[in-house]
């Protein structure tokens, strides 16, 4: 009887002991310690989505607290409390408010963000205001509906696409287009040497270049040099003297001026031309009437 009774025990202990065990193993697990005691406040969210019990809680990104639990408190409008537990000798203040983002690979974490100007601070199991960070996940959640749409018209593009691509007329625009672009190609080639050509005669057109400057700066000393005031006087005498000499030609009082003024100077000399070239033709004719002539007078 008294060996049943102690294996009673024994198992009773045991078992009490295994949930003790337990306890501490699934708190340990879940992040609490339930040895060492803390302050617990109130957050109130209107929304708790990813949120979830055993979040960390940081201050500046040093944990200071978990999320102990999280219920409703009130359906119109929906008010959810948000249970923390901070660290024993961490004291809230006046203002600050609890704020969560969801992490990229699903999970949740919440930041404290304290008043630094306030002086006052909150009583242990105090209210404050909670709130939801716009993380990553939220934007990708608001971008996928319009992802969605985009693909649908990218979808619709490609088949466009593919049907054009299969079209003759397509496939012949691409070949004249590939045409062109060889002969592109061709004339590029062509004037690559039509450029190599150039350069290879630019040393001789350079040098060509440079003597016609040369004498152009030779002729342009040359008429600096020139004493155009002497010049001009020289023209000036000349115009003079060709005044002076018309107007001889035109005066009757010379002999060149009557001749070409006077009508009966112009008639004797007329006349006597005349009278040379009958003389001259009477000779041609008869030479030796005035060789006879001669003879009897020498």
């Amino acid at each position: 009887m008294k060996n049943n009774l102690r294996k009673n025990v024994i198992i009773g202990l045991a078992f009490l002991a295994s949930l003790m065990m337990l306890y501490f193993g699934v708190n340990f697990l879940k992040g609490f310690n339930v040895l060492k005691k803390q302050n617990n406040y109130v957050a109130v969210f209107d929304d708790v989505t990813g949120l979830v019990v055993s979040s960390p809680i940081y201050l500046n990104g040093y944990q200071v607290g978990l999320v102990n639990s999280i219920k409703m408190i009130s359906t119109d409008p929906v008010k959810i409390a948000v249970e923390i537990g901070l660290e024993e000798n961490f004291k809230l203040k006046s203002g600050s408010y609890l704020e969560y983002d969801i992490e990229l690979l699903g999970g949740s974490a919440c930041k404290l963000l304290m008043d630094n100007e306030s002086t006052t601070y909150l009583n242990v199991g105090d209210t404050i205001r909670g709130t939801k960070s716009r993380g990553l996940m939220d934007g990708v959640a608001q971008i996928m509906p319009k992802a969605d749409s985009i693909l649908a018209h990218v979808d619709s593009v490609v088949l466009a696409l593919n049907s054009i691509m299969k079209d003759p007329a397509m496939q012949q625009s691409l070949t004249n287009v590939q045409q062109t672009v060889v002969s592109l190609n061709a004339a590029t080639s062509k004037l690559n040497m039509m450029l190599g050509d150039l350069q290879a005669d630019l040393p001789q057109i350079s040098g060509n270049l440079n003597a016609v400057s040369s004498n152009l700066k030779d002729v342009t000393n040359d008429i600096n040099s020139m004493d155009i005031n002497k010049t001009l006087q020289n023209i000036d005498q000349t115009v003079a003297n060709l005044e002076l000499l018309t107007s001889k030609l035109n005066s009757p009082d010379n002999s060149v001026g009557k001749l070409l003024n006077t009508p009966e100077f112009h008639d004797s000399l007329n006349v006597t031309i005349q009278s040379v070239t009958n003389l001259l033709n009477d000779i041609r004719k008869d030479p030796k009437k005035y060789l006879d002539v001669r003879v009897r007078l020498f």
